[in-house]
């Protein structure tokens, strides 16, 4: 296994990324720490993870929360011994598709304000615990929305400073043998099915269309895409998975793209 003895801080653990890497992260041996907002969901994550033979637990974190998010820091490194991976999934509503010169301000804040928020608090918690321990690995969220010029709105200036950070993070901490990596995956259609907030930012750009919203959710993938498709909910646990452990040892300050070619680096 490749996180055998290895202990998982996942925070948005109950969402539709955030439970399919945990489940990842378990198969492969890793202790996982589910955090969120709703107890009885990231229980319902947990207990999946359990019979399938993993280990689990849960607790009710807000993750812009900075007490919320360091009180919890410093409970499961007292509890596990050591804080060896931490990923956030954190995701939220907002807007994209409007032209900026018709975006509100407010709209356009939203995504900024909260994923940089939640991305540092997450990682700079598990950070301060990971310096102690001299090693550990911060793995970050992002998506293609920060590589295109159009109708990504403050998302989009949002995961461009989620990458940013991973960089400057990956340069103070490397020297303490802590390594930050970005995951960059285009949209998740499958997110859909799973209760996430992509089904109304999906449902009002369908709307603007004037299609369907099925239709938007079903697309099979970005026209010119590599692949041709979409990628899978899986593909992006799997690579967290392989980054999260020493095969990628070498792997820091970098961005990992998830996009089955839909953007080119």
């Amino acid at each position: 296994m490749l996180l055998q003895n290895k202990n998982a801080v996942v925070h948005g653990a109950a969402g539709a990324i955030g439970s399919t890497v945990a489940k990842a992260l378990a198969a492969e041996g890793a202790t996982v720490f589910l955090a969120g907002r709703t107890l009885a969901t990231l229980d319902l994550v947990a207990k999946e993870i359990v019979a399938a033979g993993g280990t689990a637990h849960t607790a009710e974190v807000d993750a812009l929360d900075e007490a919320a998010v360091e009180a919890h820091a410093v409970a499961v490194a007292e509890q596990a011994g050591s804080i060896d991976i931490s990923f956030n999934a954190v995701g939220v509503d907002h807007v994209q598709e409007i032209p900026l010169t018709e975006l509100s301000l407010d709209d356009f804040s939203v995504p900024i304000t909260t994923y940089t928020t939640t991305q540092f608090l997450t990682a700079t918690a598990a950070a301060r615990q990971m310096v102690r321990q001299g090693r550990g690995v911060i793995v970050t969220l992002s998506s293609t929305a920060s590589r295109v010029t159009m109708g990504a709105n403050g998302f989009g200036a949002a995961c461009s400073a989620v990458e940013g950070l991973t960089r400057q993070l990956a340069g103070e901490l490397g020297p303490q043998g802590i390594r930050v990596v970005c995951v960059r995956p285009d949209a998740l259609p499958e997110s859909v099915g799973h209760g996430s907030h992509t089904r109304a930012v999906w449902g009002r750009v369908a709307e603007r269309m004037g299609l369907p919203p099925q239709q938007v959710y079903d697309a099979p993938g970005v026209p010119g895409a590599v692949l041709g498709r979409f990628p899978t909910l899986a593909e992006v646990a799997d690579v967290v998975t392989f980054v999260a452990s020493d095969r990628a040892s070498g792997m820091s300050a970098t961005v990992l793209n998830v996009s089955c070619g839909a953007v080119l680096d």
